[in-house]
């Protein structure tokens, strides 16, 4: 295959370009509630990318006393090469910040300068890893109405579901904490998939699109936004 100098020239170009780095279009800060201060602490950010020339760049976290500032950016070669068409196109991101473990107290949360809230952090009361056992969930899958499905693996016979708590920030945002019990010390590895299905109370909520953060047995979560305006 035969191609022209200018041709080659310009892919090589575009190839080896770097890509302006920019304030990411953030739209909206989600902030569960029940964290205390054994968690990792994660809040979710959402936005719109303008055109398809956008991409994710990265995450930084920086804890000042009582201050959490997150700056998130985002790389674009919109302007670095005009000729490249970018279609025109809203784009949503979802970026779950890990803050990491934060002392018993109230922080105050702002994102890119733009979006702020508050985040309530209360003291554990053991020194475990966390508070509770949780299922290892990986998906959350919608059921119609008020009902979703949590799932996931049992690791082990040792250990069942024994409750699901679910928390709200009173806005936006359901908290579902999937808390395992002990059946026994001994615990052979036996993977099972399983499934918890739950029915939400979404009175709380004032948020049509709210965010339901799934705490997991790895110390994250699984994070899923509803789209309740879809719903017939």
């Amino acid at each position: 295959m035969k191609m022209t100098l200018p041709l080659f020239l310009l892919m090589t170009a575009t190839a080896w370009a770097q890509p302006e780095i920019v304030p990411a279009p953030v739209t909206h800060l989600y902030v569960p509630a029940g964290f205390d201060s054994n968690d990792t602490v994660e809040v979710v950010v959402t936005g719109n990318f303008p055109n398809s020339c956008y991409s994710r760049n990265e995450v930084k976290v920086d804890v000042r006393d009582e201050e959490i500032v997150v700056n998130v950016s985002a790389a674009t070669h919109e302007k670095t090469f005009p000729t490249i068409r970018c279609s025109d196109m809203l784009v949503p991101f979802k970026e779950v910040v890990h803050i990491g473990n934060l002392q018993g107290g109230d922080y105050k949360i702002t994102v890119n300068n733009r979006l702020r809230d508050t985040l309530r952090v209360v003291e554990a009361t053991s020194n475990s890893v966390d508070e509770n056992l949780y299922a290892a969930i990986e998906w959350v899958e919608e059921k119609g109405g008020n009902n979703v499905v949590l799932h996931g693996w049992r690791y082990s016979n040792c250990i069942d579901i024994d409750r699901v708590e679910v928390k709200s920030n009173g806005k936006d945002t359901l908290a579902i904490l999937p808390v395992m019990k002990r059946l026994t010390d001994f615990c052979p590895m036996k993977m099972m998939p399983v499934q918890y299905p739950v029915k939400l109370d979404l009175s709380s909520l004032t948020m049509r699109q709210p965010l339901l953060h799934v705490r997991t047995m790895d110390g994250k979560s699984v994070n899923a936004i509803l789209r309740l305006n879809d719903r017939r």
